[in-house]
């Protein structure tokens, strides 16, 4: 155990590196004008729930002449005992985004370590490092790590808590602790609730002889703090808007070209399911006509491109109980996302995908063998170099 946690302190070092110093060489480290939790959390501190002249409103809610961030606010609770002590000014969204960040890429590989211990997987702590790497590095996680703004903080935040919450499962731990930390994950992401199945195929395995009443137990107690944190939702919403499902997205300051669609379909709508399919696994990079070259579309680009390791997904395990909890946990995860009015734009990729990328990262470990072949290793560091350039892309191109 010492050593994985010594391989745990490597990798936190490396994320951290590999998030923050490319962004400081390029005089990018400083909290953008669109990171709105910092000022949430200022906001908390001083009784409100609402802004106050914020330097932008793209994407915030004006509600009886009140500017409010309509995300869910676990990332400015977080901030919150940093701001009351130092101030709002001496926080940095983006340091505190890679940190998290790197504390995901942790998770992460503890997971994948822990999966391993327990023979649920085949892989040697080096192929554990090799996926790590896939999701550190190889994935749109590397370039939204680097990002200060509201939509990429939440996102950060999210992965961090999910991750959280399935290691605490796969390390056998309370339940209602896994629920706590998932519950701080809807707090952020209500969506990533749908999670949940992996979980319950993760209190499966524990089981030597799966028994319907202990998984329910186990099931229930898990559950309680995720409602707890649904019912603060509805409270804080009812607070904000005067409705508790009413979160101000309908009458957020979006992006122009996304405002019809909106208008006539809703959040939510099987007329954008194409849409998102094509931004997720489909669309390719579009020519620039102006530069004369090949660049990647902000309305999304293909996972198989940013991520071709994802193709392994395939040969991922159907039998077991960790394997049926993660693959249930994925399409659940899918269906918001393929009824959203929005693919995420604009992105690098198809940013919405670490919301299913810790199910996604438990079945690529039950789909691989030790050792890794030359050819996943090397799908691996395609994708580093695509997210490479995504980053490069997305700060200084």
């Amino acid at each position: 155990m010492k050593q994985t946690y010594t391989l745990a302190l490597l990798c936190f070092i490396l994320a951290l590196a590999a998030y923050l110093i490319p962004v400081a060489l390029w005089e990018r480290a400083y909290t953008p004008s669109a990171a709105y939790f910092n000022l949430l959390a200022e906001a908390f501190v001083q009784g409100r729930l609402y802004l106050i002249d914020p330097p932008t409103t793209i994407d915030l809610t004006l509600h009886n002449g009140q500017w409010y961030v309509p995300f869910p606010p676990l990332p400015a609770l977080l901030m919150l005992p940093w701001v009351a002590l130092f101030g709002v000014g001496s926080l940095n969204t983006v340091v505190f985004t890679a940190v998290l960040g790197a504390a995901s890429v942790v998770l992460v590989f503890l997971i994948l370590n822990e999966l391993a211990r327990r023979g649920w997987t085949q892989l040697s702590t080096s192929d554990n490092l090799w996926l790590t790497l896939l999701f550190g590095l190889g994935s749109v996680h590397w370039y939204m790590a680097t990002l200060g703004e509201v939509w990429f903080v939440a996102q950060i935040c999210t992965v961090t808590f999910v991750a959280l919450s399935v290691y605490t499962a796969v390390r056998g731990g309370p339940a209602w602790l896994a629920g706590v930390a998932l519950g701080l994950a809807v707090a952020a992401r209500p969506n990533v609730a749908l999670s949940f199945p992996l979980l319950l195929g993760i209190a499966a395995m524990h089981m030597k002889r799966i028994q319907l009443k202990g998984l329910l137990l186990w099931g229930a107690q898990a559950a309680l703090p995720i409602l707890l944190v649904a019912a603060a939702l509805l409270a804080y919403n009812q607070a904000r808007f005067g409705g508790p499902l009413d979160f101000g997205y309908e009458h957020a300051m979006v992006n122009p070209r996304l405002e019809a669609d909106l208008a006539q379909y809703g959040q939510f709508d099987l007329h954008y399911v194409s849409r998102n399919v094509r931004a997720m696994l489909l669309a390719p990079p579009v020519w620039d006509a102006e530069a004369r070259r090949l660049v990647p579309d902000g309305d999304g680009m293909s996972l198989l491109l940013t991520t071709p390791a994802l193709a392994y997904l395939l040969w991922a395990d159907k039998r077991t109980a960790l394997a049926r909890g993660a693959w249930t946990a994925l399409g659940l995860l899918l269906i918001p996302l393929l009824l959203y009015y929005n693919t995420g734009w604009w992105q690098f990729g198809y940013r919405f995908s670490l919301d299913f990328m810790i199910p996604v990262m438990v079945l690529l470990a039950t789909a691989l063998r030790a050792p890794l072949s030359w050819l996943t290793r090397g799908l691996i560091l395609a994708g580093v170099a695509v997210n490479l350039y995504g980053v490069l892309w997305w700060h200084i191109l």
